[in-house]
């Protein structure tokens, strides 16, 4: 087995864990704070949510690091695996400092505004604004009418990928 051999492997290794673990999709997110759009977290495992997307980083600059200081030339098999290694934990350690857990942006309650229509028994979509924009959230109601886009909501349970929600009572 060759260092090259360890280098491809760790990327081909680190852009399937990526592309699982949605590190595309948080990447986006990060150029655009405005809309966030909260990801289901239970169909996550603790592994993809908390060290998935910080390990395909490093794993990814890993193998390219390998891969690219190797095929240079004139260094040897010690100091492109010293490069690689380097560039690997550098990777892994921003990705520890960009990526915060996905459930600490999970809603816990409050108004919010609808912004899709929730259809009695049916499913909408509602906006929460936080403190770093608007998050949006799909929204089921437990009420018997629909609710039409642009009234104001209470949120009564956010454990899940999908809220629930009810008009306001008033007092």
């Amino acid at each position: 087995m060759t260092w090259s051999f360890v280098f491809v492997a760790a990327l081909l290794l680190g852009t399937v864990l990526a592309g699982v673990s949605g590190l595309p999709r948080d990447l986006r997110g990060l150029s655009r704070h405005r809309h966030l759009v909260v990801p289901n977290p239970e169909q996550h495992s603790p592994f993809l949510d908390l060290l998935g997307r910080r390990l395909a980083i490093g794993l990814v600059l890993f193998g390219v690091a390998g891969l690219v200081v190797g095929a240079r030339g004139g260094s040897g098999p010690r100091a492109t695996a010293a490069a690689a290694l380097t560039a690997g934990v550098v990777g892994t350690a921003i990705g520890f400092l960009c990526f915060r857990r996905r459930a600490a942006g999970q809603p816990e309650g409050g108004r919010a505004v609808v912004v899709r229509d929730i259809p009695a028994g049916g499913f909408g979509q509602v906006r929460l604004e936080r403190r770093n924009g608007s998050v949006l959230l799909a929204a089921r109601s437990l009420e018997t009418v629909a609710i039409p886009a642009g009234c104001e909501v209470e949120v009564i349970d956010a454990t899940l990928s999908v809220v629930t929600v009810c008009r306001p009572t008033r007092a």
